[in-house]
């Protein structure tokens, strides 16, 4: 018997508008790990919390709103025995004997610190029981983590990073030590090798940069061989073809001077380090001072700071170690370059777990089909019986006591018990008193002409007081003139979606007889056109439009109260709309490579050319050669 533990950034939870039952139950998944939620306690509806068939345990941001955020939902069959948000320990959980209480942590950690780590909302830990084949129950804690990345242009979130990694290691280190298995998954935000990297950068600062350091200390190099079920340590050959350094060594590169050591040296080397292979007074180049080198050689002191640790506990990747060396595998991809449709992406989401739990892992799958988000999902397939706990813990949304019907903000007082009137309702009181429209078109015309004045007058006309009230049913009857509104009157007699306002109301006027009925009509329709003529003059527009739109009403009288063809009405919406307003806009130019029509973008970056628009070939980014790929075509709009 086997089930499946699913990860998956949903960059937005709430951006799935399907039902969540039917959403969860499509991954086909009894463990599912969503990271990017971006929802905030405030923010987190019923629907999306109370699902039937999941119990779902949440961790929330408190810097930001709509930001980070990650979720945990059980299937009936994986209800933990216990569920903890944050790392910590600091914030609400029951895992069993301390292994989540921040005693449990190594090293010492201010509490400021943990806190700070934990207050946006990055790690849910569910605790699960698992019978494996052999009969015998383990029990395994899932750690569901969203990793922060580090922004340019705040350097200082570097340092939070690594501290993220290592409270990860440190909270798994406990529990692994307490004699349970530990799975880490999410989205880690650091591609591992070049091979998990679509466009290396070509130099040793690919590996040289820290993250990635960290995670030669935390991942073990293992993998599966094809011809044997044991695994073996992967040899550094293999690392050698994906990386110009070897594994166990990072390169700090200056100008024409280098510093090398291990991955794993201590801070307490740091004047050995700096005098292996650099002297500062003579290591100048042409372009850089002896400032920048000093930085350079201070920035490496740093990272051997970060990189310290105090564990030496280590986890396998799932993926790397069923398939080491399979290619293009990316789990995340630029949706505003369409980098997804040529497979120009990075790895960075994993399943993790201890070497001693690798026995029950089955495969390790990239869904790179499952579409939704700017990830995809990630699983592992694990061999047991998932033995679900009696009762759910108390850290479950369930028990919110938002959803448990108890007050909690002076704002729901004031707010409607329903977000929507029953429209049915609505419409029967607005048609209650609308009289048949065949009736009522002449003497609603008679009072129209009532109460208008003469063109030139300066007194406001008394009709328009109440034309906000209409009811507007297309957006082309919004840009229609007087003169071909007074035409559809007559056309739209028996179109049943005819405005209901003021002229379709009952008339206290004496009964009109037939005779008098069409020459009034006829006058009426005249004043009608006659005045919608000289708008159109005022205007600037073409007056034989307007008369051409006084022949046209006046045939559509004669033919028995207004039914004009179907020639006049493709007339009057050739007119209508937009394209009455503006033109159209030109069409996109070709690209050069493809002679394709171009995509209209607009530059986002600061500086002379925010917010100016281009052309560029609609297809995706991808390497540097690929047919498939973006072409080069570049071109500034009204150039």
């Amino acid at each position: 018997m086997t089930f499946r533990i699913l990860s998956w950034n949903v960059n937005g939870l709430r951006s799935f508008k399907t039902d969540m039952n039917q959403f969860l139950s499509s991954l086909e998944a009894d463990i599912i790990c969503f990271q990017e939620t971006k929802i905030t306690r405030d923010m987190l509806e019923e629907p999306l919390a109370i699902v039937e068939g999941f119990s779902s345990y949440f961790s929330f941001s408190k810097k930001r709103s709509g930001y980070s955020g990650v979720a945990t939902f059980c299937s009936h069959r994986a209800t933990p025995i216990a569920a903890q948000a944050g790392l910590s320990g600091l914030l609400h959980g029951e895992l069993n004997e301390g292994i989540g209480s921040s005693e449990a942590l190594m090293g010492s950690w201010p509490e400021e610190q943990l806190k700070d780590l934990d207050s946006e909302g990055r790690a849910v830990i569910t605790q699960h029981s698992i019978r494996g084949i052999d009969g015998v129950v383990r029990e395994v804690c899932v750690i569901n983590v969203y990793c922060p990345r580090v922004d340019p242009e705040k350097p200082e979130r570097r340092g939070f990073k690594l501290q993220f990694y290592e409270l990860v290691r440190q909270r798994a280190a406990a529990i692994k030590a307490s004699g349970r298995h530990v799975i880490i998954l999410g989205d880690i935000n650091t591609s591992h090798r070049r091979i998990d990297h679509c466009d290396p950068d070509e130099s040793e600062d690919f590996e040289n940069r820290v993250d990635r350091r960290y995670l030669d200390q935390l991942l073990l190099p293992l993998h599966k061989c094809e011809n044997d079920m044991e695994p073996r340590e992967i040899s550094a050959s293999f690392f050698e073809e994906n990386a110009k350094v070897p594994y166990s060594k990072t390169t700090v590169k200056g100008n024409n001077c280098s510093i090398s050591q291990k991955a794993t040296k201590s801070a307490s080397d740091k004047e050995d380090m700096v005098t292996e292979g650099v002297d500062v007074t003579t290591c100048v180049s042409n372009d850089k001072s002896i400032g920048e080198q000093h930085a350079l050689i201070e920035e490496a002191v740093d990272d051997e700071e970060l990189l310290k640790s105090e564990t030496d506990f280590q986890v396998v990747d799932t993926f790397r170690y069923f398939y080491p060396r399979k290619l293009d595998a990316f789990t995340c991809w630029n949706t505003f370059t369409n980098a997804r449709a040529t497979n120009y992406g990075t790895r960075i989401d994993y399943v993790l777990c201890d070497q001693e739990f690798l026995p029950y892992v089955q495969d390790s799958l990239v869904l790179q089909e499952v579409m939704g988000s700017d990830h995809c999902p990630v699983a592992i397939l694990v061999e047991g019986e998932l033995m679900p706990a009696p009762h759910l813990p108390q850290s479950c949304t369930k028990f919110f006591p938002e959803f448990r019907g108890e007050q909690q903000k002076l704002l729901s007082y004031f707010q409607p018990k329903s977000a929507y009137p029953d429209r049915d309702q609505t419409n029967s009181v607005l048609n209650s008193g609308v009289l048949s429209r065949r009736g009522s078109l002449t003497v609603s015309l008679a009072q129209k002409t009532a109460k208008r004045k003469p063109v030139n007058t300066k007194t406001k006309n008394n009709s328009n007081k109440k034309a906000c009230v209409e009811k507007q049913t297309t957006i082309s009857a919004f840009f229609k003139t007087n003169d071909q509104k007074s035409v559809l009157m007559l056309e739209n007699l028996e179109y049943s979606d005819l405005d209901e306002g003021e002229d379709m109301q009952p008339s206290s006027s004496p009964a009109v007889s037939s005779g008098q009925e069409s020459l009034e009509s006829q006058e009426i329709c005249k004043n009608i056109v006659q005045e919608s003529s000289e708008d159109v003059v005022e205007r600037g527009d073409n007056v034989s439009s307007s008369l051409k739109d006084e022949s046209v009403a006046q045939d559509g009288i004669n033919k028995g109260k207004g039914s004009a063809g179907k020639s006049n009405a493709d007339t009057q919406k050739k007119n209508s709309g937009w394209g009455f307003l503006m033109k159209a806009p030109p069409p996109p130019p070709l690209c050069y490579g493809h002679r394709e029509p171009c995509v209209l973008q607009t530059v986002k970056k600061k500086g002379p050319n925010l917010n100016r628009q281009f052309y560029a070939c609609a297809r995706g980014v991808g390497k540097e050669g690929d047919p498939n790929a973006r072409c080069n075509f570049f071109k500034w709009v009204g150039k």
